[in-house]
């Protein structure tokens, strides 16, 4: 068990190096490693379910007692961010819409499980974290078929019905499962339970980024200047997300851990729940932008935490933490 523990250890601090090598064996191997995207609906319910376990019920009504980052964090990532994304595209892409498609797709799934693991390890506003993931996976078998439907729905047709289906055995009802679980046994299960799931989970995302990867080896093996006009865009929306989260916090003068949280919630996507939908029921170069988001999502992350601690106001949350830390021996 003590190994087990240290390889999920290692895991979560070096998830962007590993997560690189899992697209690289995609890439590489596609022909044996596609066999995998036959389970990679089961593999995300079992993620989201495990992911799922930290809360219930009650981290929910942080949306009622604290509205306004709630507001913010879905106005940035339902509304601002797929409208970018969808001019962004059209403006890059005219003659290629597939690829705007697949950047939109990338922009209308909800917010990163993983920002849990981020703003925890980043000292952030863990509860609002929790109630944004939670009600946004929640949401997403309604949210991203009607964003796709009203912003792409004239350019391909849309398999809306399959999609919520999907959604809602992917996403929807293993998130349920787990906070009626969370709520039956007053929390104990994100004590007991929820730890042991920890490294399967790992694995079962990191085989699913591996399966998404296997569908741009076509792509990079075959490198066009569209191609890499598309790694450009999909790097610059990255970015773009964090830092409209970051500065939407500063300008509403919310505290320095909820400033973090915004930023983080609206910068990180649940991609490989994208790239699932785009291997099921898109046209191949939809699944590009989203299954190469990837390569740079976790380490983009890695870097933007290291920047919001860097700012004055992560310094000054950084020395309070230290001072809190040296009074605790003498209590």
């Amino acid at each position: 068990m003590k190994t087990l523990g240290r390889l999920d250890g290692f895991l979560g601090g070096h998830m962007a190096p590993v997560v690189l090598c899992c697209v690289a064996l995609g890439i590489a191997f596609p022909e044996v490693l596609s066999h995998l995207n036959g389970v990679t609906v089961g593999l995300f319910a079992f993620m989201t379910f495990s992911n799922s376990l930290g809360g219930g019920f009650r981290e929910l009504a942080q949306v009622v007692r604290h509205p306004l980052p709630v507001a913010v964090i879905f106005g940035l990532l339902h509304v601002v961010m797929p409208l970018i994304t969808l001019g962004l595209g059209t403006l890059c892409f005219p003659d290629a819409p597939l690829f705007t498609i697949g950047l939109v797709l990338e922009y209308a799934v909800p917010t990163g499980v993983a920002s849990l693991m981020w703003v925890g390890m980043s000292r952030g506003n863990t509860a609002l974290c929790l109630s944004v993931v939670l009600l946004d996976t929640l949401l997403s078998p309604v949210v991203i078929p009607l964003t796709m439907k009203l912003l792409v729905g004239s350019v391909v047709e849309l398999d809306t019905w399959g999609m919520m289906r999907d959604l809602l055995l992917m996403v929807a009802l293993p998130a349920l499962a787990a906070m009626v679980l969370y709520q039956l046994t007053k929390g104990a299960v994100a004590v007991t339970l929820k730890p042991k799931l920890s490294l399967p989970a790992k694995a079962a995302l990191l085989l699913i980024i591996t399966a998404n990867a296997t569908g741009c080896a076509p792509f990079l093996r075959n490198l066009t200047p569209t191609l890499v006009r598309v790694m450009i865009v999909v790097f610059f929306l990255c970015l773009l997300g964090f830092f409209l989260g970051y500065w939407a916090g500063r300008l509403l003068k919310l505290d320095f851990p909820t400033v973090q949280t915004v930023a983080l919630n609206a910068g990180m996507r649940n991609i490989s729940a994208g790239a699932v939908l785009a291997e099921a029921y898109f046209p191949g170069d939809v699944l590009f932008p989203v299954a190469f988001s990837p390569v740079f999502l976790q380490a983009t992350t890695a870097l933007i935490v290291k920047a919001l601690r860097a700012t004055r106001p992560g310094r000054a949350d950084q020395a309070a933490y230290e001072a809190r830390l040296a009074e605790e021996p003498s209590r």
